[in-house]
């Protein structure tokens, strides 16, 4: 079971300090090496390692010793870690409270390294997960820092056929944008912040886009100016990339395979 810490004055763990490594097998497991180096923290505050994935409520802890002695956990094995997207939290914990104070923490930690089996490295605007989703062909799922695309992975192959495939980019892509762009208005993320989490990155994208490089509106502007923002940017993102010309060219193709 975790156990309850209280978040009280954290400070961030800088991500450059950090460089965790996925290795293949059934189960996964990580390496993760840290550096508390010139920091301040107490010896004796504890470590620990947090691992979950897109798609998924699941968190696995990891103890890994102290600040003065880090000792990896006796078995950094992702057991219950299924999705491709994992991703990582290193907290430090002063234990001297009844509840561990949070004296650190990093969060959404990417593996600079992995195998086939899991996305290491820097991430999209909107990383790709394959789940269990019924009868439904693809979702979004919002987390603090990433917006995923889920898919449907009881389809073969799908996961290729969503990245590649003209006639769902045009058909289903528009709509990503036109959802995730609104929901970002709505958690009144500002472009400009110094900040890497979904509704900044996505901000960013939409003034990129819009053909006046205007700023993303705020929600109090009316639902109005919302909208023509986001369709703005919308139009311009099919634009940009002939979403029409692209699936028409697709679809009489298929056409003349089918015949």
């Amino acid at each position: 079971m975790i156990k309850r810490v209280n978040f009280t004055g954290r400070r961030r763990i800088p991500r450059d300090r950090i460089d965790i490594e996925v290795f293949d097998g059934i189960p996964r497991r990580f390496d993760a090496a840290i550096d508390f180096s010139e920091m301040g923290l107490p010896e004796d505050a504890g470590v620990f390692v947090e691992a979950t994935c897109a798609g998924s409520t699941v968190i696995q802890r990891f103890e890994f010793g102290t600040v003065g002695k880090l000792i990896p956990a006796a078995s950094c094995l992702l057991t219950d870690i299924e999705g491709e997207n994992v991703f990582f939290s290193v907290k430090v914990v002063d234990h001297s409270e009844k509840f561990g104070r949070l004296l650190r923490v990093a969060e959404n930690v990417r593996p600079q390294r992995a195998g086939k089996q899991t996305a290491a490295g820097r991430r999209g605007i909107l990383p790709i997960e394959p789940v269990d989703l019924g009868q439904e062909l693809w979702q979004l799922e919002f987390r603090e820092h990433d917006v995923f695309l889920l898919v449907n992975r009881q389809i073969p192959d799908f996961v290729d056929y969503v990245r590649s495939d003209p006639g769902f980019h045009a058909i289903v892509y528009p709509e990503i944008v036109r959802q995730v762009l609104t929901k970002a208005i709505h958690e009144n993320a500002d472009a400009d912040e110094d900040d890497d989490r979904w509704p900044i990155m996505w901000s960013r994208f939409g003034r990129s886009l819009h053909p006046m490089r205007e700023p993303a509106p705020d929600e109090s502007d009316g639902s109005a100016v919302v909208e023509d923002w986001v369709s703005e940017v919308v139009r311009t993102f099919c634009e940009a990339h002939s979403l029409k010309d692209r699936f028409q060219s697709h679809a009489l193709n298929g056409r003349e395979v089918s015949q």
